[in-house]
């Protein structure tokens, strides 16, 4: 694989500048296709949290257990870690400059019945690492498609809910606000896609019409070979059903996506992953302990599409319905000396929406995403929001339910064909603002995933953002 990685690099490399997208002919055998693009950032924020946002340990993922709306039970005290971190002032910062690269390979051979196979693979490399944690590579399928019967493809891949959702609001500057966020997955490892054959009708409508369904492995506890499984890990099981409808003044799309027996999260952009079951129990070994555990379950409806104006206006909507059904924490016990009874608590799954005692809630919520874009020759103006709403949910519990985010953008980029035909630069100006204090919109990942400002500290930040992409 890392051999072909690197032959993918190189053929770009030594043919770049030849077009935007790179087309071998391999004789009479396949076609190979290479395409992709380099882009970096820099940054300066305001109102960068320090130390809360860096706790050496939290017992939930969004920090509300160790923040202090309210006080945790007896039951539960004593498997919480002592919290040392406080809230430290905040500053403007200049992050780590951002360096994406992504590359895609296909290869193809069309048959002259008109029966075409084809294979993909593309990675997808942030700061020299994996952009999807522990995911270099994004796309590894392959395909047989017809046009009259449409195309069957097979392997991992690219959810539309996170390619679609980031192609609609990249241009506006909004892809990490609206596309990573929400209760989605954006990266499924074992899949198996239809694409009907698309649908033209008078006037120039276009109707396309796709279903996916996929899994992957149980995910088993850290411990799991040494201290027995109340319950064992649930299949993970995710569909996902894909329309898109077009004109000449209208692009729309309609996205839902549902999943069962995943890790529980708002991580729009995040992998599809099984959740670990009931570990041990929650209490004692070998007890159901507090929470009942019951297999999570998440979906989300993406209403979103362009209307062109004209051919230099384009405006962009999008509204977002999302659910999740919340679970429990999961203790995965191990011998530990220093732990009372020589019984070490471990937590293979944080949960999700769970209370102080540990009680799983299901909650759902609507945000939305909006913008407009003036292209005047090699100049793109641009402005854009995301609006994270308040959860409705009855955990007595701040989860992040009451919080809201609002995320607005103006952009300006322009190509820069004097240096490069496909290179374009582009500058950015931005801000959040929390509707209070306390852990973030339960539609957003975490307490800094966006900005790097914290909502249990800080309730705005400013984002200015230049950066440089050439595609190929």
């Amino acid at each position: 694989m890392s051999r072909l990685k690197f032959a993918l690099w190189g053929l770009f490399l030594v043919t770049q500048g030849a077009s935007a997208e790179q087309t071998f002919q391999l004789g009479d055998v396949a076609t190979a296709t290479i395409t992709g693009s380099i882009k970096g950032e820099v940054y300066r924020d305001t109102n960068q949290s320090t130390e809360l946002g860096s706790c050496s340990y939290t017992f939930d993922p969004r920090g509300a257990w160790t923040w202090g709306v309210t006080k945790p039970t007896p039951a539960i005290t004593k498997y919480i870690l002592p919290n040392p971190c406080l809230a430290g002032p905040a500053h403007t910062h200049s992050p780590i400059p951002l360096s994406l690269e992504q590359i895609y390979g296909d290869l193809s051979h069309e048959f002259d019945s008109a029966w075409k196979i084809d294979g993909r693979l593309a990675y997808r490399i942030r700061n020299g690492y994996a952009d999807i944690v522990g995911q270099p590579v994004i796309e590894e399928n392959a395909a047989i498609s017809h046009p009259k019967y449409g195309e069957l493809r097979a392997g991992s891949m690219l959810t539309r809910s996170w390619s679609r959702s980031d192609s609609f609001s990249y241009p506006l500057g909004m892809s990490s606000a609206w596309s990573e966020t929400g209760a989605s997955y954006g990266f499924v490892r074992k899949s198996l896609r239809y694409s009907a054959p698309l649908l033209e009708f008078e006037g120039g409508r276009k109707l396309s019409l796709e279903g996916t369904i996929a899994t992957d492995n149980p995910r088993y506890a850290h411990n799991a070979p040494t201290v027995a499984y109340d319950e064992a890990p649930p299949k993970p099981k995710l569909w996902e059903i894909f329309a898109q409808y077009s004109d000449q003044s209208n692009l729309v799309e309609y996205i839902f996506q549902k999943s069962s027996g995943g890790v529980q999260s708002s991580w729009g952009k995040g992998p599809f992953v099984g959740d670990v079951g009931n570990a041990d129990g929650f209490g004692v070994p070998g007890t159901t302990g507090i929470g009942a555990y019951t297999r999570p379950t998440e979906n989300v409806n993406i209403l979103q599409g362009n209307h062109y104006f004209s051919p230099n206006w384009v405006g962009t909507l999008g509204i977002r319905r999302n659910y999740w059904s919340g679970v429990v924490s999961q203790c995965d016990y191990a011998a530990n000396p220093g732990a009372p009874g020589g019984v070490g608590c471990y937590f293979p799954s944080m949960g999700f929406n769970n209370d102080f005692n540990n009680i799983a809630h299901d909650a759902w919520s609507v945000d939305l995403m909006g913008g407009v874009s003036h292209i005047n020759g090699l100049w793109t103006y641009s402005a854009g929001f995301v609006r994270l709403n308040k959860a409705f949910t009855s955990t007595p519990t701040e989860y992040g339910q009451s919080n809201t985010a609002t995320f607005v953008n103006l952009q300006v980029s322009r190509k820069v064909p004097e240096v490069y035909k496909y290179l374009h630069v582009y500058g950015g100006l931005g801000r959040v603002q929390f509707g209070q204090y306390g852990p973030a919109p339960l539609s957003m990942p975490g307490n800094l995933s966006d900005f790097g400002v914290d909502p249990r500290n800080q309730s705005f930040g400013n984002l200015l953002t230049l950066g440089a992409e050439i595609i190929f």
